[in-house]
């Protein structure tokens, strides 16, 4: 499944008619809140919510991805150094609600070695989450290897490289058990580096399963 990943308001009704099953909304980019997006969103579309940090303080955020799953969010995505306490509140409104949490971890300088991942992964699903997510940067061919290898544990996860080198990862996953993979409404509009368009995902799959 393509999640498709929206930064800007304006992007929102593409990413709707994309066709896509999955529609992410980042609130730190749209930067408007839950209460004015999820009346445009069909019911029809799953949607993750997901703040990361450096646009609101710690305090703000727990309001906006609270708000999120209240009103209907399928998940929500939170990152694994976020403080247990604060783990804890999304924890307990993630049960009320009904959304499932995607634990994540992202490393935009490099892809850490296969027993330090193994690791991570584990401490994805130990603090909460339903699914596990990694995302690193991939600077070459053996961070790839590493990164794919991550599908050999049990769980539901999402595994991601990040940068040029690590698009295959983000075809690859849907063939070796990810949970969905993401993709932008265009080029340009991308929100990890990397990340192809739902255009181009599908293509890519057409010829595959074509073969």
């Amino acid at each position: 499944m393509i999640c498709v990943s929206v930064a800007h308001i304006s992007s929102l009704a593409e990413a709707i008619d994309s066709g896509a099953g999955l529609i992410e909304l980042r609130l730190d980019l749209i930067r408007e809140s839950p209460s004015n997006l999820f009346p445009l969103v069909p019911k029809t579309l799953q949607t993750i919510v997901t703040c990361r940090p450096g646009v609101f303080s710690n305090s703000e955020r727990l309001v906006l991805l609270k708000e999120g799953m209240k009103l209907g969010a399928n998940y929500a995505d939170i990152e694994i150094e976020t403080k247990a306490e604060e783990m804890e509140e999304l924890r307990k409104t993630a049960s009320q609600a009904g959304t499932s949490l995607i634990v994540s971890y992202h490393n935009y300088i490099r892809t850490p070695d296969c027993e330090d991942m193994e690791s991570l992964m584990i401490a994805c699903y130990e603090k909460g989450g339903e699914i596990a997510k990694i995302a690193t940067q991939v600077n070459g061919p053996e961070d790839v290897r590493n990164l794919l290898s991550l599908y050999n544990l049990p769980g539901k996860k999402v595994v991601l490289g990040m940068g040029p080198m690590g698009r295959i990862t983000r075809v690859m996953g849907s063939y070796l058990g990810a949970e969905f993979t993401f993709g932008s409404t265009v080029k340009g509009d991308e929100t990890a580096p990397g990340q192809l368009t739902v255009k181009q995902l599908n293509d890519i799959y057409k010829v595959i399963d074509e073969s």
